[in-house]
């Protein structure tokens, strides 16, 4: 009995035989089905151009399926209407201007019902809507564009021929439709953050053009001094500013401010600074130390807790050459005199950060050659690829060797060229750099009697 059972078995499989090379035959097909769609998903999941994208789809559609017209239309939620961006006659891209509604056409019915419609026969089919390409079409499939459930667009094949498209082709292109939906929506979303990062630039470069004409370019009629700023922000915006200000007959306020942090917010703190600067001196004629206490104040009252500023702020009476500064908390400024090099030793609390701070002053009677330079952080503490700042010790070189001869202008690119040596090519700078250079000449007889006029 267990022999005739065992011999039973193998009758059982010798029977079986002749169906393995068909099953074979359609596993084999099935699996060179997914590998050719696998291959084309992964090769359209990596294209982010969506034009580029639109042509890689057409060309492995056709691979796939035969047909004559082949577009994509897209789903415009705010129009709610189906849009077609991209279509294909023969082998030609063509423009096809077609926008339909969910109730109209065999498209519109795909998109709507979110199912593949499959016509054999277009002229049996009341719903099919003829499009204006030249091409008379006898049987379309449509295959809605899903991610998830939400519809992105939909794939419409058109052929000449009736019954041209059959059950397979429906559901490779069913398969296929899934990652032609991400492809799709990868590439709009790409697009808006390019559209976004253009605008963006477009915005910054407005922004930057905006604080450079904030910043003036010097100032007349200022007897017995020379005077020159430079300005190189790291990024696009800096927090870094400076300001030129008439203060009465011969005089001239000078202002170098560094706000805490980088870029837009930055900028914008400090353009407000400015803005409060100017409106103070139009209001009230106090020294250095009672602006800087005012402004102070002022900052304070718009409640911004993350931001403060360091600012040095002097006034020069060119009658007396006497400078006179107050600082909260910048750099200390530097006096060259006779090749020497001094640092004025004035501290102070930055502004904004506490109430009721007071600061004090410090006056310099100036020579004829003398210059004096205001400083942000950014020069001293520009770095290069050792993370080794430039510091005042090669400041300070870089100023001794000025000979009277250089003008201020060529003093402050002199220090800017230093920084970049010290730095090095290639390095990208890590914070504003700003300057404010005057120089008192040697000028007898002069009026004194005029105001300042800022250009």
């Amino acid at each position: 009995m267990d022999e005739a059972a065992n011999l039973g078995t193998f009758e059982l499989i010798g029977e079986a035989d002749p169906i393995r090379p068909s099953l074979d035959s359609r596993t084999n097909e099935l699996l060179d089905t997914l590998g050719l769609l696998y291959e084309v998903s992964r090769e359209l999941s990596s294209i982010l151009d969506r034009e580029e994208l639109l042509r890689r789809i057409a060309q492995k559609v056709k691979a796939l399926v035969h047909f004559e017209v082949f577009s994509v239309m897209l789903w415009n939620e705010q129009t709610q209407r189906l849009e077609t961006i991209f279509a294909l006659k023969y082998a030609d891209i063509i423009p096809l201007s077609t926008c339909l509604g969910l109730d109209q056409g065999l498209t519109g019915a795909a998109a709507n019902e979110r199912r593949v419609v499959r016509v054999p026969d277009v002229r049996l089919d009341p719903r099919y809507v003829a499009c204006q390409h030249g091409v008379e079409v006898r049987s379309e499939l449509v295959v809605p564009l899903l991610l998830q459930d939400r519809l992105i667009g939909v794939l419409d094949l058109e052929s000449t021929k009736p019954h041209s498209f059959t059950s397979c082709h429906e559901q490779m292109l069913q398969t296929l439709g899934t990652y032609i939906a991400v492809a799709l929506e990868n590439a709009r979303l790409f697009e808006q953050v390019r559209e976004n990062e253009r605008r963006l630039q477009n915005d910054l470069g407005t922004a930057r053009e905006i604080q450079r004409q904030l910043l003036p370019n010097g100032a007349r009629e200022i007897p017995g001094l020379d005077l020159a700023a430079a300005y190189v922000p790291a990024r696009e915006l800096g927090g870094d500013f400076y300001d030129f200000l008439p203060y009465g007959e011969g005089r001239l306020a000078i202002a170098l401010g560094d706000v805490s942090g980088k870029g837009t917010a930055a900028a914008l703190y400090g353009s407000l600074a400015i803005g409060t600067i100017r409106e103070i001196v139009v209001d009230r004629d106090c020294d250095p130390a009672c602006m800087l206490g005012l402004l102070n104040q002022r900052l304070l009252n718009t409640r911004l807790d993350a931001r403060f500023i360091a600012m040095l702020f002097g006034v020069y009476d060119a009658a007396h050459r006497r400078l006179t500064l107050s600082n909260a908390g910048a750099p200390y400024p530097l006096l060259l005199r006779g090749g020497q090099v001094v640092s004025v030793r004035l501290e102070g609390v930055p502004l904004g950060l506490l109430p009721g701070t007071e600061y004090d002053e410090s006056s310099l009677d100036l020579l004829p050659g003398d210059v004096v330079i205001f400083a942000s952080d950014g020069i001293l503490e520009s770095q290069n690829a050792s993370e080794e700042e430039f510091g005042p010790q090669r400041l300070c070189s870089v100023l001794s060797a000025i000979s009277p001869r250089d003008s201020v202008r060529d003093i402050a690119e002199r220090i800017l060229a230093g920084t970049d040596d010290h730095s090095g090519a290639g390095t990208a700078p890590r914070d504003d750099r700003t300057l404010v250079v005057l120089r008192v000449t040697d000028e007898t007889g002069s009026d004194f009697s005029k105001l300042p006029i800022i250009y």
